[in-house]
């Protein structure tokens, strides 16, 4: 493939993602085939381009033109703080996994469907991490997670700089990490924080944060969320209440409501957990969730 044609691939493939991220009402079969093309178009681009040894001058200016349009992966500028919030095992090793930045433009992450779009860590990405970190591979399944330390969802990049083994348990672990990401990308697209410090926050110690932003009291949570908890410490305390409670998470992923008797609930981030007395009400505001599996 000549380097021109690399580029007008690479464009092309970049076109079409933006064009599906922009149509949200596209089927989701159409979205992930669409996607599929696109990543794997851009692969074959990249690997076009890198094969270029010895370009000419028009070659170059070509290349110049799609790199302007193509996110760039850098180390993260940021330093882990001295001392931390949690357990050693909670953190990477900071000399291998520093961190890598993709992007820090709030408008791209936002877009619907991007980290899917950009993900791309190959098996052999995968074993070569496991290697890294000491542990066989593979490991039973729901044992360990591949991580992001940046997450794709708040501009973090595939480079294995930014990817770590990271266990399941003891709690907290990548599940823990997991809500911790989503509550940050939330916050970002709310216009909360800044992406730089959704990343900073996650480089410098993402338990301390998720301790206080979703694992413990939330210093910034409004009023009516302090609210909602509280009345939810209330109803499991009386469990004799006349008035069945039912919970569910705002979060816009969430699928599930829970029933006051089923404990499933109190595992919800706070920040995001809802109470309605009466399922009919729950419900109409949420109409398309379903009881959880487990209750």
């Amino acid at each position: 493939m000549s380097l021109a044609s690399a580029v007008v691939l690479l464009q092309t493939a970049l076109s079409l993602l933006t064009l599906v991220n922009s149509n949200p009402l596209l089927p989701q079969s159409m979205r992930d085939n669409a996607t599929a093309v696109a990543q794997h178009a851009i692969s074959e681009a990249h690997a076009a381009l890198a094969s270029k040894a010895t370009p000419s001058p028009a070659d170059d200016a070509i290349t110049q033109a799609a790199a302007a349009k193509t996110p760039s992966t850098r180390p993260v500028p940021l330093a882990p703080s001295s001392t931390k919030a949690g357990p050693a095992y909670l953190y990477p090793n900071s000399s291998l996994t520093p961190g890598a930045v993709l992007t820090t433009d709030a408008s791209t992450i936002c877009t619907p469907g991007y980290a899917s779009s950009v993900r791309d860590v190959s098996t052999a990405t995968k074993k070569q991490v496991y290697a890294e970190y000491g542990v066989s591979y593979p490991e039973p399944l729901g044992a360990y997670e591949v991580d992001h330390f940046i997450p794709l969802e708040i501009g973090g990049s595939n480079d294995i700089k930014n990817l770590w083994l990271e266990p399941a348990t003891p709690t907290p672990g990548f599940h823990q990490k997991d809500q911790f990401e989503n509550f940050e990308h939330d916050q970002v697209c709310k216009g909360s924080i800044s992406v730089a410090e959704a990343q900073s926050r996650m480089v410098s110690d993402w338990y301390f944060y998720w301790e206080e932003e979703v694992g413990g009291t939330a210093p910034t949570a409004s009023t009516s969320v302090q609210s909602v908890s509280a009345s939810a410490t209330q109803t499991t305390a009386t469990a004799a209440d006349a008035s069945p409670t039912y919970y569910t998470s705002s979060y816009h992923t969430a699928k599930y409501w829970y029933p006051a008797s089923c404990s499933g609930w109190q595992s919800l981030s706070k920040a995001y957990l809802e109470a309605f007395p009466t399922l009919d009400a729950l419900l109409a505001t949420y109409p398309g969730r379903s009881e959880s599996p487990g209750c």
